[in-house]
Order: C-alpha cells, then sequence, then structure tokens
C-alpha cells in the first residue's frame, strides 16, 4: 500500500477521513489510558498510528487488543511486533464475542461513528458498554460533535477536548462507563 492517505480517499465511507491520525490526536488518546488498566481494546486500529501510542504509553501490566476490518491496512498492522499487542481481522461488534461482560477497562474507538446508520450506533454503543468494566474509560474521536448528545446516552458523564492539531482538527470523547445497567436500548 502506497498510504493512508491515498486509502482513505478511495475508501471515504469506511475510514471517515481523508489523512492520517497526527501524533497530537494519537498521545491525546494513549496518555488518557488509565495507569491500572490491563485489558485495552482499540477499534478500527487503521494504520496502527494510534496503535502505537497506545503500546507506548500503557501501563506495564496492560494488554492492546486492536480490531480492524480491512485487509489492506491488517497488513501494516501486521508489521506491529510487540509482546502485549493481539490483532483481531474482524468487525469491531464481535467485541461481545471475544470479551467477558464487565472485562475490558479501557476502550478506544477510531470508527468513523458519524457515517454509521443510528441503529448501527446504537448497537456498537450498547456492545461497548457491556464489555467495559464498571467505571471503564471509553474514548471516541470525531471531527465534529455530531454524535455528542447519543454517545452521552451511554456515558452520562462525558468529558470532550479539542485536538486542534490533527487534520481534520478532532473532538476527543472520554466517558465512564456507569455502576448501574445501561441508560438507552
Amino acid at each position: 500500500m502506497k498510504g493512508f492517505t491515498s486509502y482513505a480517499i478511495k475508501n471515504l465511507k469506511s475510514t471517515g477521513s481523508i489523512a492520517r491520525s497526527s501524533k497530537f490526536l494519537a498521545r491525546n488518546l494513549a496518555k488518557q489510558v488509565p495507569t491500572d488498566a490491563k485489558t485495552i481494546v482499540e477499534l478500527g486500529a487503521g494504520d496502527g498510528i494510534i496503535t502505537r501510542e497506545l503500546l507506548k504509553y500503557m501501563p506495564q501490566q496492560a494488554h492492546l487488543t486492536s480490531y480492524e476490518i480491512s485487509e489492506e491496512l491488517l497488513a501494516l498492522l501486521q508489521r506491529i511486533d510487540h509482546p502485549r499487542f493481539s490483532l483481531k481481522h474482524s468487525s469491531a461488534m464481535d467485541i461481545v464475542q471475544d470479551f467477558a461482560i464487565d472485562s475490558v477497562d479501557c476502550l478506544v474507538s477510531c470508527l468513523p461513528l458519524a457515517l454509521f446508520p443510528l441503529e448501527m450506533k446504537h448497537e456498537l454503543l450498547t456492545h461497548i458498554r457491556s464489555v467495559l468494566k464498571p467505571n471503564g474509560l471509553f474514548l471516541q474521536y470525531q471531527y465534529w460533535l455530531s454524535d455528542k448528545q447519543l454517545i452521552k446516552e451511554y456515558f452520562p458523564h462525558l468529558k470532550t477536548n479539542w485536538v486542534p492539531l490533527n487534520l481534520p482538527p478532532s473532538f476527543v470523547y472520554t466517558g465512564t462507563a456507569p455502576n448501574s445497567e445501561l441508560v438507552a436500548e
């Protein structure tokens, strides 16, 4: 593959981006991983720029499992050699088959949520909530705030920060899984 940008432009509907994530966005996400996290999941690993930052900053005891559905991008991710890294060539929806309920400490979503149909967004967020431990951390970035209210249904104490040094500039949602049952259905 020539590069992520050419891939992204050809596959805009699946990547949701025209350029790879910046190191600033990647670092913003990675530095939010809790210091006591043991199980970290990344959805939509892309070309691995965020994956590499997660591996660099994650706690010593943590293990990262990244999901990528694209065969072309998977080839780039397979170059990552790290003892605490697993790669899954499957849909993000498969997290409920791969992880037990309340077993994930931190989940980082790099999926183009804004491009998903509403029903799929609800299904994905329900799956994410089910695998996250109570007080587990959910991170999602977007280029605009279109899904903020929807995400807030699942993560009521949602915080947002802005990363201007990304193309396009991005918003990062940070949510903590409540101790109670799902708010949305």
